[in-house]
């Protein structure tokens, strides 16, 4: 491991550490490949790849960044159930 490879490792190793005080249970790591942007991988808690963020964000921005996420894909669910609701023709109560 060369320098510029073992100072890019503590980076990651502190970005997700500061994540995880934030109690963001995403992730970062460096892209794999040449990536001649300064990008982060941005991973969620099962280790799927979501986007790529600037290196130079915020631990604080990435927990935004990973909560909208959160959000856009919860009212995709709630998009897809109301459209199977309407393909049925009937209305589904979770609830019960």
């Amino acid at each position: 491991m060369n320098d510029a490879t073992s100072i890019e490792a503590l980076f990651v190793e502190s970005f997700n550490r500061d994540l995880a005080a934030l109690d963001c249970p995403a992730r970062v790591s460096t892209p794999l490949g040449d990536n001649p942007d300064r990008v982060l991988e941005l991973h969620d808690p099962e280790g799927r790849f979501l986007c790529f963020v600037p290196e130079s964000s915020s631990p604080e921005m990435v927990k935004i960044a990973y909560r909208l996420y959160l959000q856009g894909l919860h009212i995709g669910e709630q998009l897809a159930w109301a459209k199977l609701q309407r393909m049925v023709g009937t209305t589904f109560d979770l609830a019960n």
